[in-house]
């Protein structure tokens, strides 16, 4: 085996390690997601009906489900690239999306809640 062989070699293991970051990245905003509708729906109901609008609760509810409806597809197409051995083009638009969608549901919803407690 000479040089180029091994860094054949390395740049495979290199590309399935990063496939396995990105896979567990994806389903760790799936689950951050998933608590986090959760946490809000929680905290939604604890505060007085009339103080948060209907109307700006489902729409950060919305942006978070999203979110993680985003890494999940993108969890998915991880595993679709790597059982048909075909690029996948969505891919780095899930990377990106995902996370976005639920920082900037998150940023909403205490920008919503911190209105109803003042």
């Amino acid at each position: 085996m000479n040089d180029d062989d091994t860094t054949l070699l390395a740049s495979r293991d290199d590309r399935a390690n990063a496939e396995l970051l990105l896979y567990d990245f994806f389903k760790f905003l799936t689950s951050m997601s998933l608590l986090t509708l959760g946490g809000m729906l929680a905290i939604s109901q604890s505060v007085d009906r009339g103080d948060i609008a209907p109307f700006a609760l489902i729409v950060v509810l919305l942006i978070i489900s999203g979110g993680g409806i985003s890494s999940f597809v993108g969890a998915g197409e991880i595993v679709k690239q790597r059982y048909t051995g075909s690029p996948s083009r969505s891919l780095e638009f899930h990377r990106k999306a995902a996370p976005s969608m639920l920082a900037i549901g998150i940023g909403m919803f205490l920008g919503v809640y911190v209105d109803t407690l003042t």
